[in-house]
């Protein structure tokens, strides 16, 4: 996958102030309009998870550490790096035929960059030969689809950089990449959704339940599953009719601001 340093879409551009307008007032405006965008469709899902995951989401980190996960732990991402590390050990060849010392420090990240690699690609091999039953196979193989899902996801995106090759990260990416993480999250901590309900703003509602809640051996903790969710529903409703509100109040009191 190759990073982009593009122009940033449309909803993260800044526009200029005109005369007699306010930069942060611009920037409030901006963020409203990306705010209503997002907020068009409610979704509440019911999950039942093993454990609870302390990892908390920050979107530079997240980016950062699943490009490490691409490289490293993809069959794909593996071969990259083999190729870079045998382009970095024929110009360290090439200077040493021609009797030019490759700086010390150069030498030390190589090695440590070919030790990284020989660990990563002995652990994807020893997964990947797992017996076709196990559970350690399944969850490799999950894993994998999760990270392959991932990256055709990022790499159509444009992701802005700054001059040092760090991520700007502006409030539609940064929504997106929670997504994304919270997708992750639910493939590798092993989450099953039992209920889905997608309500829209423009009336269409969606609900979904997984076969399993019918089976008549579980009919209390299929009761007990739909009860909890219907409670979050009305709960995150209410949450969401809020914001709404308050959104279009802001926009309301916006409006003698606007642009002429």
């Amino acid at each position: 996958m190759v990073d982009k340093v593009e122009k940033p879409p449309a909803s993260q551009v800044v526009k200029k102030d005109k005369p007699n307008e306010s930069g942060t007032l611009n920037c409030f405006r901006e963020t409203i309009k990306d705010v209503l965008e997002e907020i068009t469709t409610l979704e509440v899902n019911t999950v039942i998870v093993r454990r609870i995951s302390v990892n908390r989401f920050n979107a530079t980190d997240f980016y950062e550490d699943l490009i490490e996960k691409l490289d490293y732990q993809t069959e794909q991402g593996l071969r990259k790096v083999k190729r870079s590390l045998l382009d970095r050990y024929k110009q360290i060849k090439d200077s040493e035929q021609k009797g030019i010392e490759t700086p010390k420090l150069d030498l030390e990240n190589f090695t440590c960059d070919l030790e990284k690699y020989k660990l990563a690609e002995k652990t994807f091999n020893e997964h990947k030969n797992y017996s076709r039953d196990s559970p350690e196979l399944k969850r490799f193989e999950r894993k994998q689809k999760c990270l392959q899902e991932l990256s055709n996801k990022v790499s159509r995106l444009n992701i802005v950089k700054d001059e040092k090759g760090q991520i700007i990260a502006k409030a539609p990416t940064i929504r997106y990449f929670r997504k994304l993480w919270e997708f992750e999250q639910t493939i590798l901590c092993e989450e099953d959704v039992y209920a889905q309900t997608i309500f829209q703003l423009d009336g269409d509602l969606t609900n979904r339940f997984v076969d399993d809640l019918f089976d008549p051996s579980r009919t209390k903790s299929a009761q007990l599953v739909l009860d909890i969710h219907q409670k979050a529903l009305v709960n995150a409703e209410s949450q969401w009719k809020s914001l709404i509100e308050t959104c279009v109040n802001l926009v309301k009191y916006l409006i003698p601001y606007r642009v002429q």
